[in-house]
């Protein structure tokens, strides 16, 4: 069965389908591109550190730039300081994004030391991240996990139901 749309609260997404965020891939020009072919309704930017964001890291600043072609669109973030995520998904929406998505599926060692699926196997840091963020925001919340850190720790389940 195919969607034509789905909600996030007040964003329509229109089609149903969503750019996934792609590390080194999906800056500003190539998401104005899929744009304008038509297929996406809903436009990710590459999971940005908010370690990096509260450091005003060049690099953050340019993974978060958009245009207003780019609409319905989401920055997604990633770390593991529930204080700092929650001051990012802040400074996410001040700079107009219409959602904010959290990062729990990376699996690369430079990022599980410090958030991406790493969290899936520390669910009361999780937990404790997911209340701060969406305490922080007005805007649409989400999170990209993984089923589990590995085969045997499976925690889909739970963290579906924490972020409920």
């Amino acid at each position: 069965m195919l969607f034509e749309e789905l909600r996030i609260r007040d964003v329509l997404i229109r089609p149903a389908h969503i750019l996934a965020p792609m590390a080194g891939i999906t800056d500003t020009v190539f998401r104005r591109f899929i744009k304008r072919l038509g297929g996406c309704g809903l436009i990710m930017t590459e999971f940005v550190s908010s370690e990096g964001m509260l450091r005003r890291n060049l690099r953050s600043k340019r993974y978060l730039y958009y245009t207003e072609e780019e609409r319905p669109i989401s920055a997604q973030l990633f770390g593991g300081d529930a204080e700092h995520l929650a001051e990012a998904a802040r400074l996410i929406e001040g700079l107009g994004f219409d959602l904010v998505d959290l990062n729990l599926g990376c699996p690369a060692k430079k990022v599980v030391k410090c958030g991406g699926s790493g969290l899936l196997r520390d669910l009361p840091l999780l937990e404790k991240i997911l209340r701060k963020m969406r305490g922080a925001v007005r805007i649409p919340f989400t999170i990209k996990f993984r089923s589990g850190w590995s085969e045997t720790e499976i925690v889909a389940l739970q963290v579906a139901r924490m972020a409920e």
